[in-house]
């Protein structure tokens, strides 16, 4: 089972329904409840097994909900897929404080929140994978991306640490950073 955090659109949905049409059952999430719908629907269509759990990546209590309906729904947990995001495209100066607030929580905070969740599960399994997706963003930062920037290269070392405790503990859980 791949739990999928941020769905519903670009490479989260892609993503999705290739792991489906590869023959994993896959549970997806986002804040976008119709577009969730329509990939569940999509999935099905083609024969393949798929549930949707509308959640926003940056409130850990719907995450919680997200991972304890993966594990009701299927009995566990082989791959958490982390990539919720959103950005801002304006000058540093011109990005509002709740804009920069916003993209951070989702960013960053909902790769915590994920990493966090998914972690209970794998443990309980002894085993798994927690894919985190970042960006180019995360060694290069690009003008009028300062909150992207920011969140990304925040990704990059929280899933390097994670890595290494889990490493440390001799854990067979495996942290990928896919820029």
């Amino acid at each position: 089972l791949v739990v999928l955090l941020g769905a519903s659109s670009g490479i989260g949905r892609l993503a999705a329904l290739e792991l489906a049409k590869r023959g994993a059952r896959v549970v997806v999430a986002a804040r976008d409840s119709e577009g969730l719908g329509s990939l569940v629907q999509e999935i099905e269509q083609a024969g393949g097994k798929a549930h949707a759990v509308p959640t926003d990546a940056a409130e850990p209590t719907e995450v919680n909900h997200l991972a304890a309906e993966a594990e009701r729904m299927f009995g566990g947990v082989d791959t958490w897929v982390n990539l919720a995001g959103i950005s801002v495209y304006a000058p540093f100066e011109q990005t509002s404080a709740d804009e920069f607030e916003r993209v951070i929580r989702v960013n960053l905070l909902g790769v915590a929140n994920g990493s966090r969740a998914a972690l209970q599960l794998l443990r309980k399994r002894g085993r798994g994978a927690v894919i985190n997706i970042s960006s180019v963003e995360a060694r290069v930062a690009i003008p009028l991306h300062s909150a992207y920037a920011a969140s990304k290269h925040g990704v990059k070392g929280l899933t390097d640490a994670l890595r290494m405790e889990l490493m440390s503990e001799h854990v067979p859980i495996s942290v990928t950073n896919i820029m």
